[in-house]
């Protein structure tokens, strides 16, 4: 796919996983971004695209347009012409009868997915953990219900279904809450759906009896018992995470139709999805976050042969899009054929997104890549970081000792008549020389803040990159990392 430094870099390489790190300015996305995205698309990949700035789209269609891809180019954007009901295509590929639960992991990134794109981290404390448990809780019962009687899922359905739950056991007796309540025609509807189906091959329930059984009762009973409190912070969890796809341009993207899906991108498509971040603040983000979930399940769920076609996951500035989802989705891309490449700046902006316990949730995300590029970089710990991958080797210290010393000596007689003098004078001179061993970085932290080449006309738009890669040895360096040369032209 590539050639570094004058050797291959293979797909086996990129489908174990990329990340790239540099400061602004230092070219890591027109100089080792670039070329990946040009390798990706050469080679024929379908991928998909995550934007977190306003001109991610504009790039990726110079790109398509560079390698002849332009026509498998798809953008879904604030035109609508593209469209991807999330929650319905889930129900189809993910939520069949017994397999309700998929749903609430779906529901659960995007609550992850809302943390880590408005900046508040992963983590929250125990009474935020008690609210986003207690909405996972309605959500695991409540869509085994709607499904049931609706036949699909949608957010608008899933928001009436949560505003009309009875507040109270004496409410949930009174006619009126029975008549006009969402939640309670649901009910209704799911009750004569499971007297009206025959009874199981073995005589066991049917499958709406034990829907009905097993997930009915628990809004017709443990709900209306909850203390106001505890009740109103669970319904807020829940109806603020799905408020933003209910109305406006979310809501038509991505709860009406659906033109474009996940499963696209193993057929060819180059899916990307023209919502940045700066536009359409944290609602962006996680709208790509969960499409970027099920794009995961999609490939993983591929039967892979030796005539699958490889895709690609690309994502400048990552840190937008990070959950532990993507734990699992590196741990198979290999084998799914999925190349992934995340670009950021440093390591402090994943640990500052991820939040609670960041650096041990994002080491064991970012060890997870193969291939990683080091680009120019004043984030000492980012840089520190580099050495450390890179590792130590044995240095020698020569010291040289010079000792000088110089004598000198002499007397004399003076007469009248006559004098004498005699004196003596010398000098020598030392060397010694003494070596001993130590142990350094072989390439110290400070070279990735004064060594590499930016790009630009200043540096002939050539843009120099550490790549080390894992379990490989390259020729030129006999070791597992090689300082490449990327161009921006």
């Amino acid at each position: 796919m590539l050639s570094i430094g004058g050797e291959a870099w293979c797909i086996r390489d990129a489908a174990e996983a990329t990340a790239i790190w540099g400061a602004p300015g230092s070219g890591k996305t027109s100089g080792s971004g670039k070329a990946l995205a040009h390798a990706f698309l050469a080679a024929g990949m379908g991928g998909l695209v995550l934007c977190a700035k306003n001109d991610e789209a504009d790039t990726w269609r110079a790109y398509a347009k560079a390698t002849g891809r332009e026509n498998d180019l798809v953008v879904l954007d604030a035109s609508g012409r593209e469209r991807f009901n999330i929650l319905d295509y889930a129900a189809k590929t993910l939520g069949g009868p017994g397999f309700e639960q998929n749903l609430v992991y779906l529901m659960q990134t995007m609550i992850e997915a809302t943390r880590v794109a408005s900046g508040s981290g992963g983590g929250s404390d125990s009474e935020n953990r008690y609210f986003v448990e207690g909405a996972l809780k309605w959500l695991a019962h409540a869509f085994p219900l709607l499904l049931l009687t609706e036949g699909t899922l949608r957010l608008s359905d899933l928001n009436r279904f949560i505003i009309s739950m009875p507040r109270s056991l004496e409410e949930m007796r009174s006619a009126e809450w029975q008549s006009e309540s969402y939640c309670s025609q649901v009910h209704v509807k799911a009750g004569d759906m499971a007297t009206a189906e025959p009874a199981g091959p073995d005589g066991g329930d049917s499958y709406a009896m034990r829907v009905v059984n097993e997930f009915g009762s628990f809004f017709l009973t443990e709900v209306p018992g909850l203390d106001n409190r505890p009740r109103s912070g669970i319904e807020s969890t829940l109806t603020n995470m799905i408020y933003p796809f209910l109305t406006g341009k979310l809501a038509e993207l991505f709860c009406t139709t659906t033109t474009v899906t996940p499963a696209d991108c193993r057929d060819g498509k180059i899916v990307v999805l023209d919502l940045p971040v700066l536009t359409y603040g944290a609602t962006g983000a996680v709208a790509q976050s969960m499409f970027k979930y099920l794009f995961g399940i999609a490939v993983q769920n591929t039967k892979v042969d030796a005539d699958t076609r490889p895709v690609f996951l690309y994502a400048d500035e990552a840190q937008f899009f990070m959950t532990g989802a993507d734990a699992e989705l590196l741990s198979t891309a290999r084998s799914s054929k999925t190349c992934i490449v995340y670009i950021t700046q440093d390591l402090p902006t994943y640990y500052a997104r991820i939040g609670a316990n960041a650096r041990d949730k994002a080491e064991s995300i970012l060890s997870k890549f193969g291939t990683r590029i080091f680009h120019a970089n004043t984030s000492r710990e980012t840089n520190l970081y580099a050495s450390e991958t890179i590792g130590k080797i044995q240095k020698f210290h020569v010291t040289n000792t010079v000792s000088k010393g110089q004598t000198a000596g002499g007397g004399g007689n003076h007469h009248d008549v006559g004098g004498g003098y005699h004196g003596q004078d010398s000098a020598n001179i030392g060397t010694s020389q003494s070596t001993s061993g130590y142990l350094d970085y072989e390439i110290p932290p400070d070279y990735f803040a004064t060594k590499l080449r930016t790009g630009a006309r200043a540096h002939g738009f050539k843009v120099d990159g550490i790549l080390i890669r894992n379990a490989r040895t390259w020729k030129r360096t006999r070791r597992h990392w090689i300082q490449a040369e990327f161009s921006q032209q």
